[in-house]
């Protein structure tokens, strides 16, 4: 009876052990399928701004002394765009929203990271003026975030970044093509 019990026991605590293994092995898939994810957290408060049909970006830079790859703010500029675009914001609309952004953080993960499991982010924060005056309507901070290594790396991160903006301008009133009755 005794060695019926030690048996199931180390049965027992062998399957648990690999439940972090299988977990693992879902969130890779799933960021295989889904990508990095993204959101915003608004820095000064959301305005509605369902007038505009426009956007223009002014700038997207890094932070000095921030290290990341070469290629990363080219990225954010193309996805904030394709983002604009399925809000329905056009590069010759009027009136037009202009928008500024600094990468204020970059994280590749590292060798902890692919133990315990990897973490990526960027964090682009971001002021949405209108073009024509210059006035900043809306500011939030715009982050990709990857928590599977195959979602990670500059390009997934600046379409996590990308979904970050297309809620952000969903939750200031712009409603994509699919959305419009």
């Amino acid at each position: 009876m005794s060695r019926f019990l030690v048996i199931s026991l180390t049965a027992v605590a062998l399957s648990l052990a690999n439940i972090g293994c299988m977990s693992r092995l879902v969130r890779e898939g799933m960021g295989t399928v889904t990508g990095a994810s993204g959101n915003f957290v608004e820095v000064q408060k959301v305005k509605d701004l369902s007038k505009y049909k426009g956007f223009k970006i002014e700038a997207i830079t890094a932070a000095p002394g921030l290290k990341l790859p070469a290629e990363m703010t080219a990225l954010v500029r193309q996805d904030f765009n394709e983002a604009a675009a399925k809000r329905g914001l056009k590069p010759s609309g009027e009136p037009a929203l202009k928008l500024a952004g600094e990468i204020i953080h970059y994280e590749s993960g590292g060798l902890v990271d692919e133990a315990i499991g990897p973490l990526q982010e960027v964090i682009v924060r971001t002021k949405l003026m209108d073009a024509a005056t210059g006035d900043v309507l809306t500011e939030a901070n715009l982050i990709g975030r990857s928590k599977a290594t195959t979602s990670g790396g500059a390009k997934n991160l600046a379409e996590g970044a990308g979904k970050g903006l297309k809620k952000w301008l969903k939750a200031c009133g712009l409603k994509g093509e699919e959305e419009k009755e």
